[in-house]
């Protein structure tokens, strides 16, 4: 996957107007931790799509440091793909349709991240951006929560099925950067 500026931020919202955030870059696909971040980010956002708890533990699981710190611009940036898709097509969902996803997806997390991920999330239905940043401080939170949120927005706009073959399609691109 691509990295790119977008008009939204590291948590899928758009940013306020003349507000700087000091942010890492993100990954690089050349950079052998850019891959290892965008893997392990895949693997995130496809384990929680599955609501598969053992699988979110694996997905960060002996990650090395600079993967982790690159994992939330991966998981962003996947939030963001989903967003403006979604955001595209007809407007089918309500806030509450994604916060009852996410909130059954937020289960397969690790419990200190379950409850913010999903007030982050209620704060995002919202539209409360402030909030969400508060939810999200650091960057394991912010990975567990873009990786609930894109699965939960996925989800309920397509299906289980067509985002996991979606996730499928990106590692194939990761491999052929290999």
């Amino acid at each position: 996957m691509t990295t790119y500026r977008s008009s939204m931020d590291l948590y899928g919202a758009l940013p306020a107007a003349g507000r700087e955030e000091a942010i890492e870059e993100p990954a690089v696909p050349g950079d052998p931790s850019g891959r290892e971040a965008m893997r392990r980010g895949l693997a995130l956002v496809r384990a929680y799509t599955r609501g598969d708890a053992a699988a979110v533990a694996a997905a960060l699981d002996g990650a090395d440091r600079a993967a982790t710190r690159q994992l939330p611009f991966v998981t962003g940036d996947i939030l963001r793909l989903v967003v403006g898709i979604v955001m595209s097509g007809p407007r089918t969902l309500t806030p509450a349709d994604v916060v009852s996803t996410a909130d059954t997806i937020a289960a397969a997390g690790p419990p200190h991240h379950e409850l913010a991920v999903s007030q982050a999330v209620r704060a995002w239905a919202d539209g409360g951006d402030a909030d969400l940043r508060a939810w999200w401080p650091d960057g394991a939170a912010a990975a567990h929560g873009a990786a609930v949120l894109a699965a939960a927005l996925a989800v309920r706009a397509w299906g289980r099925g067509p985002f996991l073959g979606l996730l499928e399609t990106f590692d194939e691109v990761v491999d052929a950067c290999d």
